[in-house]
């Protein structure tokens, strides 16, 4: 079975075909005894994984004094590999599959590949809500964040995809549907970084940065969980843009994707 995960910063999303998932990639340690056993969501996750313990989704949320997501320019980390089994454990009954997930394109590096292919190919014993399973991941890929995207809509000549997500912003570049290097890359900064900051004025800030290698004529396709509060900012910057359709989800699809012809030729 092929899965497709995009373990982003404030979401995980799920998609193996059928299944369009996501939940609050919230990760808790300090796990306790409850005594109040309320429900606070549809993602209330008690976990024990690796001898460590403790609240992830919903119910991190509220039940975590420390709950938090782990940022950067890398997903080969302990948060990122447990929200992928978190995923798999509540949305699979077969726990053998092949997994293509993502990695922003600045650290899209062979280096760092690998060292997320050997962080999740193999066995892994989770324990969810009292159910444990043994996953077994048999294959594993990883796909440049956002620059993926291009594979849901193919096109002739240049595009541009802007990846607006929590803790990452990428700028990827097509053309002919190849992906080009040296027009592509991502920042650490997302709407998470500037929570106070009005919609506009983080719109203006990306514009500008993307400005740097980017014509203002080009086509760029916006996705990620920021695109829809931007979107419009955005347009007045770069008149082509459109909005990807379910952008939410657009990274997460074209995993799958990229899976699906990988894994099975098709």
């Amino acid at each position: 079975m092929i899965v497709a995960i995009d373990a982003g910063n404030y979401e995980t999303k799920y998609f193996d075909g059928v299944q369009l998932k996501k939940f609050p990639s919230d990760i808790g340690f300090d796990w306790r005894e409850r005594r109040l056993e309320q429900l606070h969501g549809d993602f209330d996750f008690e976990w024990e994984y690796q001898g460590k313990r403790g609240f992830a989704g919903t119910l991190a949320k509220y039940e975590s004094q420390c709950a938090e997501s782990m940022k950067g320019d890398s997903k080969a980390h302990f948060d990122a590999l447990l929200r992928i089994l978190l995923a798999i454990h509540q949305f699979r009954r077969d726990s053998d599959v092949s997994v293509v997930v993502g990695q922003p394109i600045n650290t899209h590096t062979n280096a760092e590949k690998k060292l997320i292919k050997e962080m999740l190919t193999g066995r892994h014993d989770l324990t969810v809500n009292g159910i444990q399973r043994s996953i077994l991941i048999r294959r594993c890929e990883v796909a440049a964040e956002g620059v993926s995207a291009g594979v849901l809509l193919p096109k002739n000549g240049v595009i541009r995809i802007l990846d607006i997500g929590s803790g990452t912003i990428n700028y990827g570049t097509l053309k002919d549907m190849r992906k080009v290097d040296r027009d592509s890359f991502s920042s650490t900064e997302g709407l998470e970084t500037f929570r106070n900051a009005h919609p506009e004025a983080i719109a203006r800030m990306i514009a500008l940065r993307a400005m740097t290698k980017w014509s203002k004529h080009d086509l760029v396709r916006v996705c990620g969980g920021g695109a829809d509060a931007l979107f419009r900012y955005l347009k007045e910057y770069f008149p082509c843009a459109e909005l990807m359709q379910d952008s939410v989800f657009a990274n997460v699809r074209a995993f799958y994707e990229i899976g699906r012809k990988l894994y099975s030729g098709g």
